[in-house]
């Protein structure tokens, strides 16, 4: 038996990197932990009863979805980076890097954006009855602000994940491969979205992967996800006004 499993951990775990191995390891752990514990269905199973009677209580699901994702995407990663990998937080994306490129990306990317989801919602009905995501949040400016500030934190936590934690974190194992590898997860993620949305985000995963290298930091690909997100919101509630 020892020498059977000497066999194995010779063949298997021969020139494993420790901090590809661990990224790899805590990304499935984490993304499991997320799927379960971080959605609106686990809210309404769970905590709905006690605050049915609040205004605006359909919002709050949502709410706890945006800001437990900071927890599961941003929080327990960036523990996981500064203190497995013994690497600083910096090096894993969460600095301004670049900021002439980012920021001249940022602002391109969403000019180019704009009537890409003005299109996509005239003429695809699905995204008109997707977003936004909580229509009660849809009735006025005060509850709709507030929304979009939590959505911020969750764009913020998920691209941290991927284009923080995974693709800087696998980037000295894998080298331009880590944009590939982060984009699979981040595509599968998207299942549930409408079908060229869920394409899209394959071709986003690699360009925001892309941006992320070329500026060493992932917040710019933040800023974009999410005034792409939140413009998508205000045209869903501009036409859904109208055509009501």
């Amino acid at each position: 038996m020892n020498l059977l499993l000497q066999r194995l951990r010779e063949k298997y775990l021969h020139n494993w990197e420790r901090q590809a191995t661990l990224i790899l390891l805590a990304a499935a752990l984490l993304l499991t932990l997320h799927r379960y514990y971080s959605r609106t269905r686990f809210f309404r199973s769970h905590f709905a009863t006690y605050f049915e009677n609040f205004p605006l209580a359909e919002s709050y699901p949502y709410y706890y979805w945006f800001l437990t994702t900071a927890l599961t995407l941003f929080l327990l990663p960036a523990l996981v980076a500064k203190f497995g990998t013994k690497t600083r937080l910096c090096d894993y994306g969460l600095r301004f890097g670049n900021q002439k490129l980012g920021w001249s990306v940022t602002a391109a990317a969403w000019i180019v954006m704009i009537p890409v989801v003005i299109g996509a919602v005239l003429v695809y009905p699905p995204f008109l009855a997707k977003y936004p995501l909580c229509k009660a949040v849809s009735a006025s400016w005060q509850a709709f602000l507030p929304y979009q500030l939590a959505y911020g934190v969750y764009m913020f936590s998920w691209e941290f994940f991927f284009r923080g934690f995974m693709l800087f974190g696998l980037e000295r194992r894998f080298g331009n491969y880590s944009i590939l590898i982060q984009t699979i997860p981040f595509a599968v993620m998207h299942y549930s979205k409408p079908m060229p949305e869920a394409i899209g985000s394959i071709v986003a995963g690699v360009l925001l992967g892309v941006l992320a290298l070329e500026t060493r930091s992932f917040l710019y690909g933040a800023a974009i996800h999410w005034l792409v997100a939140m413009t998508m919101d205000v045209v869903a509630v501009t036409v859904s006004h109208f055509e009501g």
